[in-house]
């Protein structure tokens, strides 16, 4: 074996275990941190009141103003007009230099941490994501020149899934599934290396940490409960659509809140933390009541109750600019969702199953706001430790997905790429063709006249440089105009400046190469003008430029793919 293929090995058994060591500390101080916020916050008895003869204290309502005041300060002190999540992973990794922006990444994780601690209807795993993928563009700029950007970022993920669940299959896939979406044996190794060493080090390190959920209930025959599968995946499904409608919606309104000099986070904390006084279960991130949930220590009234307040509160939260994830929140809906059904299933004397629609109700629901069905499954599987649980939830999975595929598109966060005119299922090649500007792609090599030259004198030249088109330039070196030979032949003896040719295709050096593609279908001629923003004339764009371009940009996606 070549040295330096051993060489190359070390490196990556270095850099997947470090970063593993990194996000297994991480992720263990974020969950661990928001746990102990939560019992403290539980705890306080700040500004206690009587009501119907009920003592209730407004410690929540105070801690999540706070939280609140503080991520406020925190985007101003940075001047970040947004935050950044999963769905800017998502689109790091489909770009070419696969870079995440370090500082906003660091800083939404604190506004993440400082959300959920505070009470704040928000979920963890998303803002550990985009952590992870934070830590990889870290590792990047001092890793190995061999790895690609995208791998670095898929490390990270993976190894945030694995430490955040325990689940070290389900951090590979997830990585492979939601945010590189493509497989290859390049990607695969140190993916696989950062997420086991993330799993073994939250094990070694954290050995007192249980796992997330706690199920007891063995699972029914498939056979048996596939038909009741099926019609709760459809309700699943609408309750999906529903948190997600819910959560672009607060988020427009969220920004006709702020656009009116209103601190829409502060309008969340008091309407959040208010009604937490009275209902604690919809604050912070839920895993508890989650696990309450699985035990059956709630009726069905209050679960229906909670079910409704959590998916409000959240999408209120997120909305509103109380950063934090929404795949917490969705495992919370869907185990309240599959308490219900069962609970209906019980009362109808059809059958009790309980805990195994629970389980798949939390894995529709999750799978079809994050967009990772296969992830969400080897999670249950890694969970539970049951195969049967697994497939049962499989079913659930299926038929949600397909329904909010089909309605809604591929994932939430999808969703926000495709608000900012990302469409991700054009695929990797259109991303990068939207995102790589002409202004790498001009040529010197044309004809300039001035509007005074006669057509005379322009077609001799034209025919000296084996041309036959003249770009007009004006002072500032301003775009005239474009004439072609037959407009100079035209004009003779007199100025070109009366025979331009009428509404030229023109380009703007920050436009992309897909516009550019787009735009050059029907055209004919030598080549495209290209001008500044100021419109001064910067050069040309000829038709083979272009395709060549847009060669280079899918050979390089297949070969980056298919490795």
């Amino acid at each position: 074996m070549k040295p330096q293929i051993l060489i190359e090995l070390a490196l990556l058994l270095i850099l997947g275990t470090v970063m593993g060591l990194v996000m297994a500390v991480m992720a263990n101080g974020f969950v661990e941190g928001v746990s102990s916020a939560a019992n403290f916050r539980e705890s306080a008895e700040l500004l206690q009141f009587t009501v119907g003869g009920n003592a209730y204290s407004a410690s929540s309502l105070v801690i999540l103003l706070l939280a609140a005041a503080v991520v406020i300060a925190l985007r101003r002190a940075l001047k970040l007009d947004s935050w950044a999540g999963p769905a800017d992973s998502i689109l790091a990794a489909h770009t070419d230099s696969s870079d995440v922006d370090i500082k906003k990444g660091l800083a939404s994780t604190l506004a993440a941490f400082t959300s959920a601690a505070g009470g704040g209807s928000v979920g963890q795993y998303g803002p550990l994501v985009h952590f992870g993928a934070t830590v990889g563009s870290i590792f990047k700029k001092i890793g190995l020149n061999r790895i690609s950007g995208d791998v670095f970022l898929g490390c990270g993920v993976a190894a945030a899934i694995s430490a955040g669940f325990n689940a070290p299959l389900a951090g590979v896939i997830f990585a492979h599934e939601a945010i590189l979406r493509h497989f290859s044996l390049r990607a695969v190794a140190p993916i696989f290396i950062a997420s086991i060493s993330a799993s073994s080090f939250d094990q070694q390190l954290f050995p007192s940490s249980q796992s997330t959920f706690q199920t007891v209930a063995n699972a029914p025959p498939l056979l048996q409960i596939v038909p009741y599968l099926i019609v709760a995946g459809i309700i699943f499904a609408g309750l999906a659509l529903t948190f997600m409608l819910a959560l672009r919606y607060a988020a427009s309104v969220g920004k006709r809140i702020q656009s009116k000099k209103i601190e829409a986070p502060i309008v969340a904390a008091i309407v959040c933390g208010g009604l937490g006084i009275f209902v604690p279960e919809i604050l912070g991130i839920g895993v508890g009541v989650v696990n309450e949930l699985f035990q059956g220590a709630y009726d069905i009234q209050y679960v229906a109750l909670i079910l409704v307040l959590k998916l409000i509160m959240t999408a209120l939260c997120i909305g509103f600019g109380l950063f934090g994830g929404v795949f917490s929140p969705a495992l919370f809906i869907g185990v309240s969702a599959g308490a219900l059904v069962s609970a209906i299933l019980n009362l109808s004397a059809m059958a009790s199953f309980n805990q195994v629609i629970m389980i798949a109700g939390m894995a529709a629901v999750s799978s079809s706001v994050i967009g990772a069905p296969i992830s969400v499954i080897l999670i249950v599987l890694e969970l539970t430790g049951s195969y049967e649980y697994a497939v049962s939830a499989m079913v659930a999975v299926i038929v949600s997905s397909l329904i909010t595929h089909r309605v809604f598109g591929l994932s939430y966060f999808d969703r926000q790429l495709k608000d900012r005119g990302v469409d991700m299922s054009l695929g990797r090649e259109d991303i990068q063709l939207s995102r790589t500007q002409l202004s790498g792609f001009i040529s010197q090599d044309c004809l300039i006249a001035d509007a005074s030259d006669s057509g005379d004198n322009l077609s001799q030249r034209m025919s000296e440089m084996q041309m036959t088109e003249a770009y007009i330039i004006g002072r500032d070196k301003v775009l005239i105009g474009k004439v072609d030979i037959f407009g100079a032949q035209r004009a003779g003896g007199e100025p070109i400046a009366t025979e331009l040719t009428k509404d030229p295709l023109v380009f703007k050096d920050t436009d992309s190469l897909k516009i550019a593609l787009k735009s050059i279908e029907n055209f004919v001629g030598e080549s495209v003008p290209i001008v500044a923003e100021d419109g001064s004339f910067r050069g040309v764009l000829t038709e083979g430029m272009l395709f060549s371009a847009a060669s280079s940009v899918k050979t390089a996606i297949t070969k980056l793919e298919k490795e």
